[in-house]
């Protein structure tokens, strides 16, 4: 998930569009830009708060005869990653109206996106499915392996209130799109014990996110300068009320 978070902001090349929107005197672009800047902030900050509750959780982990003993509210990790979930559409959707407005200038910016999240309802789509269910995605990958690992496992930690009563099995073969294969689908809930918490430890040590949200907070701070050097506060405040309006009306309707 943080890598396809990565991915985005390394394929978009955000300067040369800020100086497109500069030099076309475009300062609704500018208002999209920033807002998308915003966006990034949120994400980042929810997602180190899931971090460093995980990890939280998996330093207290203990077993006394037959009971688990952790510091973690399953229910408050569900929530959070719905958020995350919104928080994501928003970003899709304001990514998708910069896109537009591009096109008018210049369509090969429209196709370097297409080219790295192909479809409405592709990569972005596929991670607000699994987070608005209460799952995290483990697969740290590209879009072209994205919800699985490059190894085609589809690794995911279920959060739930109470201990699920669905068939497991049946679960898993309908939690990921059909693609006429048999996929290799781990979905593991809080509520399984061992299990879960070595699955945790696993993300921890294998796909080490919390190096990768570094590197995501270097990326944006690169973005942010981006646009420090090419816009004036007049510039994003002007029309920001109005794409911020624009936006969320889209995202409710």
């Amino acid at each position: 998930m943080l890598e396809l978070l990565k991915f985005f902001f390394q394929k978009i090349d955000f300067l040369a569009i800020a100086e497109m929107s500069r030099k076309h005197k475009n300062r609704k672009m500018a208002a999209q830009l920033h807002l998308i800047l915003v966006q990034s902030y949120e994400i980042i900050e929810l997602y180190q708060v899931l971090l460093d509750e995980l990890q939280a959780a998996l330093g207290s982990h203990k077993k006394v005869g037959n009971q688990e003993y952790f510091s973690l509210n399953p229910s408050r990790i569900a929530s959070l990653l719905k958020r995350q979930a919104s928080n994501i559409e928003v970003m899709e959707h304001l990514t998708y109206e910069l896109m537009d407005e591009l096109r008018i200038l210049d369509n090969q910016f429209l196709e370097v996106y297409r080219s790295i999240f192909p479809g409405k309802f592709g990569i972005l789509f596929e991670a607000q499915h699994l987070l608005l269910q209460g799952r995290l995605p483990l697969g740290e990958s590209q879009p072209k392996y994205f919800p699985a690992t490059p190894e085609g496992e589809y690794r995911t930690l279920w959060f739930t209130g109470k201990t699920p009563t669905e068939d497991r099995k049946s679960v898993e073969k309908i939690l990921h799109c059909f693609s006429g294969e048999e996929k290799i689908v781990i979905d593991v809930n809080i509520h399984d014990g061992d299990v879960f918490f070595n699955e945790l430890a696993r993300y921890f040590d294998k796909e080490d996110p919390i190096n990768r949200l570094s590197e995501i907070k270097v990326l944006t701070e690169n973005y942010r300068k981006v646009l420090q050097q090419n816009f004036s506060i007049e510039d994003v405040l002007s029309e920001i009320g109005k794409v911020r309006k624009h936006s969320n009306w889209a995202k409710n309707k």
